[in-house]
């Protein structure tokens, strides 16, 4: 759904308080969160511009109102009066879909935005042609954006999405998703919201904002399951013909896609020459990225001193990401969203300097990891999280896609580190080599009747991603390179090297190793090899590694334990709060009592606990 669930300005003075109301447990569990009725907080005064009927509705229960504000089907909507309404801003306003074990307070303020309500009513309102609204409801929200239905006198409903300060970039995030949708409908033929009315800036209701139309259908996760096997195949054939429209235009740059006229001082070099294509009726360019890696986990506190991008060639793109990780390494002492446990006595000892280290001897050989096919290196557009809440579909003919939500963030970078294969068809289990048919097991007729059931679901994920992958090889075929690339050794190389920051800096290294030993098989004789790890350096390469996989095991142990996901980051819905609270501290005993012979051995571990306040939220 919009902003699915798949740092800019602190939040205002009040926040504390918001904060602690929230602690308090005023909010419903995530069980709860479809639009329904709240109960009005009198703090907080709404200005009616020509409301009839107006309700206001969010995660918790609320008052309809109603004014008398005469319609008037001739006159456009203006201010014919204001009457206060109570309207409780805390839920529109706060993050409501959850809770998070510790940072809670900055999780929250990263995802709060203050706005003027009575402004965005007024603004949809205007751009549907309609005479007032009758009714907003705050739908459930995802990690980057606030998400409300607008309902209008004459029955048009319509979408507004206001980013949180975790969205990305401000101006640029909102702009460049704006245009994106435009392009990808009008140019391409993908179907993708219509954009009524946008801003880029906070000026008109203090916050930016899209109104867009409601999709048309349902989310094809309603019914996925209940579809046939040859209508999934016709759901990811329609995907995989998107996907070969998305990387079909020449982008002269990387970067993201922008309208020109939201680009100041734009250069020729950025336009995109789209000839008799384009039924937008407006000229696109390329400008400066929205590529989340460039922002989240603090990133966007060294911007200032990294390249954002356009950027003409793939070197500068590449060396921009390496320069980005060793700016966040000279910044912070805290590496955000590490896989493993790490620390602790005997444990993998993560440092800023042998992830500097790692990532100059990357920089040593990056422009000899390119793809020599520039079709699987140029830039490409790749919508990064096609799962069912983001598709819908026709009720009534599942097969029909009519809409494809979600744009934000979508970026131009080299195909190789875009493409993967839709959310909607991953699956748990082994993924089978090569494009032959899957069988099923060989012992299938000793299986229980649930084992049976269960090695059938698997066949059936197994062949519909083996059949992306041929349909891919047919009608994709730079698509299908560029993800056997990312799977070599330059393009692991190439890809993991973009988050040392965070983590895998003994994993790169291992491979830089390699690369050495094997330096002209994988880039020639010609070329004299620019690493000289010694068998000093590689012992401690395995080590290190060793240790590290080590950390990684304790991890996902530990999270197992506890019953939650891989790269947890505390969140949890409101009516498992206080279980999950209680589950983790005593899985934290569990772990110190069978971890540590010593009470150094426990002290040490306790001062590098990862789930507690203070470690930086991801």
């Amino acid at each position: 759904m919009y902003g699915v669930l798949s740092d800019r300005d602190a939040c205002r003075l009040y926040f504390d308080k918001m904060y602690a109301r929230r602690v308090y447990g005023f909010l419903l569990p995530r069980s709860h969160l479809y639009p329904c009725i709240c109960r009005p907080i009198s703090w907080i005064s709404l200005q009616a511009v020509d409301i009839a009927r107006f309700r206001c509705c969010s995660s918790r229960p609320t008052r309809i109102f109603s004014t008398s504000v005469p319609l008037r089907s001739h006159a456009p909507p203006a201010i014919q009066g204001i009457s206060t309404l109570d309207c409780d801003e805390d839920s529109f306003y706060c993050y409501t879909s959850g809770r998070w074990l510790w940072n809670e307070k900055e999780q929250l303020s990263r995802r709060y935005v203050e706005f003027d309500l009575a402004g965005l009513v007024r603004i949809a309102t205007q751009a549907t042609g309609s005479m007032s609204c009758v009714e907003v409801k705050k739908l459930p929200e995802g990690n980057f954006n606030k998400v409300f239905l607008l309902t209008m006198d004459d029955g048009k409903e319509v979408i507004a999405k206001l980013p949180n300060p975790n969205a990305g970039p401000q101006y640029f995030t909102t702009a460049s998703e704006v245009a994106t949708m435009d392009y990808v409908r009008n140019v391409l033929n993908i179907p993708a919201p219509v954009v009524y009315a946008s801003s880029s800036s906070t000026r008109e209701i203090a916050a930016e904002y899209i109104i867009m139309e409601k999709s048309p259908g349902v989310e094809l996760s309603k019914m996925w399951d209940d579809i046939s096997g040859p209508e999934k195949l016709q759901i990811v054939q329609q995907l995989v013909e998107f996907e070969k429209a998305l990387v079909s235009t020449r982008f002269p740059i990387y970067g993201s896609l922008y309208y020109a006229k939201d680009l100041p001082g734009v250069q020729s070099t950025q336009m995109i020459d789209l000839g008799t294509k384009n039924n937008s009726g407006l000229d696109f360019a390329v400008g400066p990225t929205t590529n989340r890696t460039f922002f989240d986990d603090g990133r966007d506190a060294v911007n200032a001193g990294v390249p954002q991008g356009p950027w003409a060639s793939i070197e500068d793109y590449f060396f921009a990401r390496a320069h980005r990780e060793l700016a966040c390494l000279q910044t912070f002492t805290h590496f955000p969203r590490q896989r493993g446990l790490f620390y602790g006595p005997g444990q993998y000892q993560p440092t800023a300097q042998r992830k500097q280290k790692t990532l100059r001897n990357y920089l040593k050989v990056a422009k000899f990891l390119s793809p020599k096919d520039q079709e699987i290196s140029k830039p490409a557009l790749w919508h990064p999280d096609l799962h069912g809440d983001n598709i819908f579909v026709n009720p009534d003919q599942p097969t029909e896609i009519l809409s494809i939500i979600d744009w934000q963030a979508v970026n131009l970078s080299p195909l190789f580190l875009q493409a993967h294969h839709p959310a909607l068809i991953k699956f748990e289990g082994p993924i089978p080599e090569g494009l032959q048919s899957i069988s099923l097991p060989e012992n299938f007729n000793e299986l229980s009747v649930e084992e049976q059931l269960g090695a059938k679901k698997l066949r059936a994920a197994q062949s519909l991603y083996k059949l992306y992958d041929i349909k891919m090889i047919q009608h994709c075929p730079e698509t299908a390179a560029a993800l056997k690339f990312r799977d070599s050794l330059a393009g692991q190389i190439t890809g993991l090297s973009g988050s040392l920051f965070s983590d895998g800096e003994p994993i790169v290294q291992g491979m830089l190793i390699k690369l050495q030993e094997e330096w002209t098989t994988y880039v020639g004789s010609s070329v004299p090899c620019p690493l000289s790890f010694t068998e000093e350096d590689k012992q401690k390469q395995k080590d290190d590694e060793r240790k590290w996989a080590s950390g990684v095991v304790l991890m996902e142990e530990f999270l197992d334990q506890v019953g939650v996901y891989r790269g947890w980051d505390g969140w949890v819905n409101h009516s498992s709060y206080e279980h999950y609270k209680v589950r983790l501290e005593e899985c934290r005993h569990e772990f110190l009592n069978s971890q540590c012979t010593t009470s150094e051995e426990r002290s040490q571990w306790e001062t590098v606990w990862p789930f507690i306040d203070g470690q930086k939220p991801s």
